[in-house]
């Protein structure tokens, strides 16, 4: 019963927080969001201690500072460890969900820690182990989610191998209005970074590509002129001085561009293009 009553109070607590997590989504992470995490700390503890004590749960004074503790301890350890929204393609809202999860826990943490010494230590020592945990699995979890949606987008994986140039970004993009594509961000000592995006070769020629480069809300259309190079390689030049070349290698369409960078810099780097493994990206 004791269990049970927690879980009640916990389903209704998590249920309003998980809304003004919604909300804060919503929100598209403006600056109103830091008035939901207000909310999401503040409002468990009047709507926790209300539930409690009309289900006249044992010392719901005590629960109701126990069970919003052990809500928001489980919620950023759940929130740590659940599959990235981003790389796997599913609707933000669905994370929502965690803070249901955690509320019903966190209060049913919460009627046993509160009926006697021992309970309250062992609940403590639970709650603080998968806290722990939680920061400790985070990273090698993040990097095998990152590997697999690698593995999985269907886009040949490549890098360049140029002496000099460091990679300081590998990304998967998903959602965009033109398709899912990799980028590879490089830099050198004293140049600007080079930018690659890697696509399938089906999602449009390099001709085209040139027209339309990835993604298509960065590049402008002023200014703009697209010259063969032979080998249906093209070069873009725009008004800004950010120049890109477009190719095809193997089965890949790629995207490299620069400002101040000369085209046969871009294609040398093209050249330069080598197989690479989902888990070699995912580490950078």
């Amino acid at each position: 019963m004791r269990s049970l009553k927690g879980a009640v109070v916990g389903l209704m607590v998590g249920a309003v927080v998980a809304f003004i997590y919604a909300d804060a989504i919503a929100q598209e992470h403006e600056l109103g969001t830091i008035l939901n995490s207000v909310l999401m700390l503040l409002v468990p503890f009047p709507l926790g201690a209300a539930g409690a004590a009309l289900l006249r749960m044992p010392r719901w004074g005590a629960v109701t500072i126990a069970g919003p503790i052990a809500t928001s301890v489980l919620g950023a350890a759940l929130m740590q460890v659940i599959p990235d929204f981003y790389l796997f393609g599913f609707d933000e809202i669905w994370t929502t969900g965690v803070w249901v999860v955690a509320g019903v826990l966190g209060y049913v943490a919460a009627a046993w820690w509160v009926r006697d010494r021992w309970a309250a230590i062992t609940v403590t020592g639970v709650l603080l182990s998968v806290h722990v945990i939680s920061g400790q699995v985070r990273d090698p979890l993040n990097e095998w989610q990152e590997s697999l949606a690698f593995r999985r987008s269907g886009i040949p994986l490549l890098a360049p191998k140029m002496p000099g140039y460091s990679i300081r970004r590998a990304e998967l993009w998903t959602g965009d209005e033109d398709g899912t594509a990799i980028l590879l961000e490089y830099a050198r000592p004293g140049r600007t970074e080079v930018q690659v995006f890697l696509r399938p070769a089906t999602a449009a020629t390099p001709k085209a590509a040139c027209g339309s480069p990835y993604p298509a809300l960065r590049w402008g259309t002023d200014g703009v002129s697209c010259t063969p190079s032979g080998g249906d390689r093209w070069i873009r030049e725009d008004s800004s001085g950010e120049v890109a070349a477009f190719a095809r290698h193997g089965s890949a369409l790629v995207q490299a561009a620069g400002v101040a960078m000369t085209p046969q810099e871009l294609f040398a780097l093209l050249d330069s293009l080598r197989p690479v493994t989902a888990a070699q990206l995912a580490r950078v």
